[in-house]
C-alpha cells in the first residue's frame, strides 16, 4: 500500500477555501452544460467535488460536479449537508469562543445573551437550536467568504502597471487585505465546526484519486494552460 503521509491533504479547511475561490463561477453556471467552463477551472471544480463526494461518503461519480457542489453548499437548509453530520457539544463551545472572540465586543456580546433569559451573561446555556440556528450561521459565513475572496483576489491577476499603480495596490493590501485574511482564517474555522462531525477527516489525493474521480492533472499543468490560453 502506498504510503499517503507526505502526500498533499484535503482537509475541511481546504475544502471550503478552495470552494470561495471557485464559488461564484460555479453560482453562475448552474444549469449550464459543464464543458463551457474553461479547462483549468473544469479541473479545479472537479477537485472540489472529489474532496466533497469523500467527506460525505459517495464514491459514485455525478454527471456534473456543479450540481453536487450546489446541492451541498448553495441550499437554504443544507439538509443534505447536515446529513448525519451532528455538532459535538465541545465544537459548539468552541464555535461560541471564536464568535465571540471576532465580535471583539463584550459589552455587545453579553447584551445578545441577555436577550436569551436562559443565560443571561453565561453563554455555554445559550439555547442552541441545531435545526434552525445552524443553517442560519452557515447561510450568512457561507455569503460572507464568497464576497470577501472576490475582494482578496481583485487586483490578482495584474501583470503590469507603473510604479503609482503598485504603489496603490500594496497599500490596499497591507491596510486592508492582511487584516481580512486574518480574521477569515477564524471565520472559516466556524464554519468547519459548524459541518460537524464527517468533515473532521482528511484524505490524500492518492486516496481521492483511487476512489473519488479526483483529476490526474497537477497544478503545473493548470498554470501552464493557464498562461497560454487565458
Amino acid at each position: 500500500m502506498e504510503n499517503t503521509t507526505n502526500q498533499p491533504q484535503w482537509d475541511a479547511k481546504r475544502l471550503i477555501q478552495e470552494y470561495f475561490k471557485m464559488a461564484r463561477m460555479i453560482k453562475s453556471n448552474q444549469g449550464e452544460p459543464f464543458d463551457d467552463i474553461v479547462w483549468s477551472n473544469q479541473i479545479r471544480i472537479k477537485r472540489i467535488a472529489s474532496a466533497l463526494r469523500a467527506f460525505i461518503g459517495m464514491k459514485e461519480v455525478e454527471g456534473n460536479p456543479v450540481d453536487l457542489i450546489t446541492s451541498i453548499f448553495d441550499s437554504w437548509d443544507f439538509n443534505r449537508l447536515f446529513e448525519n453530520s451532528p455538532i459535538q457539544e465541545a465544537d459548539y463551545a468552541k464555535m461560541m469562543a471564536l464568535l465571540k472572540e471576532l465580535m471583539n465586543d463584550d459589552c455587545q456580546y453579553k447584551s445578545l445573551m441577555y436577550m436569551d433569559d436562559s443565560c443571561g451573561e453565561d453563554s455555554s446555556q445559550f439555547k442552541w437550536s441545531e435545526y434552525r440556528d445552524r443553517h442560519l450561521m452557515l447561510y450568512v459565513l457561507l455569503e460572507y467568504r464568497i464576497v470577501a475572496e472576490r475582494l482578496i483576489s481583485h487586483f490578482g491577476g495584474l501583470l503590469e502597471g507603473t510604479i503609482a499603480v503598485y504603489l496603490c495596490v500594496l497599500a490596499v493590501k497591507g491596510s486592508c487585505i492582511e487584516p481580512l485574511k486574518s480574521g477569515n482564517e477564524k471565520i472559516d474555522d466556524i464554519i468547519v465546526l459548524l459541518l460537524g462531525d464527517k468533515f473532521k477527516k482528511s484524505f490524500s489525493e492518492v486516496e481521492l484519486k483511487a476512489n473519488y474521480g479526483y483529476p490526474q492533472e497537477t497544478d503545473d499543468e493548470l498554470f501552464e494552460w493557464d498562461v497560454d490560453n487565458m
